[in-house]
């Protein structure tokens, strides 16, 4: 793959989360710069989405994360306007305004300083593509540079989505890639009629998704039999993890065997009650998780809001079947193509299919077969990367 273009990633942080975000934002810099490509990373001094938006825990400057040049450049202190769009949003709707739907995403996790930085490398050809969307720093960047900022926006069907600044921010960015056909979909469905054919004719790249190779091992310090389903990502409500729990709770209080849950991963473990059928190892090594994942039952997540779902991908590497909530469209959508995984809608479907990939051994494997396809047959680093690179070498 041969091409000379000079890319920047804007993510507003990088280096301390694993949020499918920052994934992507690491995978796409790694992958171009191994073909070549120079690739630098923009970032903020906040250190996560769980940290505080408006203080900076690193200094400013050039660092090496991941082996990539890294910029870190001060946040905004706007913490009272964001309180205010945020008390508005939750208490007072009928209030919010102008001003407040914009301070929703610009005063979260943002930096004028960043913004400014970045108009030399422009100036020298450098592409720019920021995410995600639900930042006020991807929306300064494009609305900053009009036209010259491309965006990744991991879009999910949530109400910040159809605010006005999501709008703005569209008009304005260069090019558009989308993680998933859903996204696109919705996408085109709400702001079709207002943007026009750049939303029609944006492309899907979707996430380059590496195939770890591991030393076989047959046991782990964390070896728990083989009864168990598995649950890979952040404890969040968010996540629906609260809702996973519930339904789960359903299905062993009628059952009379060893099943477990199993979480990996960080977030709030407050959420994990306290009951042997559930056991929450937090975060692990990848070996460990690939050992977790090769002997499960199957990989569930009921997130509905999901704009691609590397974990799903993760799961089907390792040849096991998922199950997915039914009002995702995203995550639905990949298990229809795939015809690797079950989508439940409720409790009850839920529990029937626990019970499907139980007592079906051989479905359930050839879920996980199918699902292996998917991923190595449309998610390669190649695939995807070629997708940007057919999108930005366009002049």
């Amino acid at each position: 793959m041969v091409n000379t273009t000079k890319l920047i990633i804007v993510t507003p942080w990088f280096g301390e989360f694993a949020g499918g975000a920052e994934v992507l934002a690491k995978s796409l810099a790694i992958e171009f710069n191994h073909r070549g490509i120079e690739t630098l990373v923009f970032t903020t001094c906040c250190k996560s989405p769980y940290a505080d938006w408006w203080h900076n825990d690193y200094e400013e400057g050039e660092y090496e994360v991941y082996g990539l040049q890294t910029f870190r450049f001060s946040v905004n202190n706007t913490k009272a306007l964001y309180d205010d769009a945020l008390d508005g949003f939750i208490h007072h709707k009928d209030k919010m305004t102008k001003e407040r739907y914009e301070n929703f995403f610009l005063a979260g996790i943002n930096s004028d300083n960043l913004v400014q930085g970045l108009s030399q490398y422009i100036d020298n050809g450098y592409e720019v593509i920021a995410m995600p969307y639900y930042q006020g720093l991807t929306h300064s960047v494009v609305n900053a540079y009009p036209h010259k900022v491309s965006i990744t926006p991991c879009f999910h069907d949530e109400e910040p989505f159809y605010w006005k600044p999501v709008e703005t921010m569209l008009k304005n960015a260069k090019y558009i890639f989308y993680n998933a056909e859903e996204e696109k979909e919705l996408t085109i469905k709400n702001y079709g009629k207002i943007i026009g054919k750049k939303l029609i004719e944006s492309t899907v790249t979707g996430v380059g998704i590496e195939r770890i190779t591991l030393q076989k091992t047959t046991t782990s310090r964390l070896s728990v039999g083989n009864d168990y389903f598995i649950y890979m990502g952040r404890k969040e409500e968010g996540k629906n993890v609260h809702l996973l729990i519930q339904w789960f709770l359903s299905y062993i209080q009628k059952q009379d065997n060893e099943l477990k849950l199993i979480f990996i991963g960080g977030g709030n473990a407050s959420l994990i009650p306290s009951h042997k059928k559930f056991i929450d190892y937090g975060y692990v090594s990848e070996s460990d998780k690939q050992y977790l994942l090769k002997n499960a039952k199957g990989l569930i997540n009921l997130s509905e809001n999901e704009s691609f779902s590397i974990v799903l991908m993760e799961a089907w590497l390792s040849k096991i079947p998922i199950i997915v909530h039914g009002d995702c469209a995203v995550t639905k959508g990949h298990a229809i193509r795939a015809n690797g995984g079950l989508f439940p809608q409720n409790k009850e479907e839920f529990i029937l299919c626990l019970d499907y990939l139980l007592n079906n051994k051989d479905d359930a494997y050839s879920m996980g077969i199918n699902g292996f396809n998917y991923v190595t047959d449309n998610y390669t680093h190649d695939m995807v990367l070629e997708k940007y690179l057919r999108v930005l070498e366009v002049k």
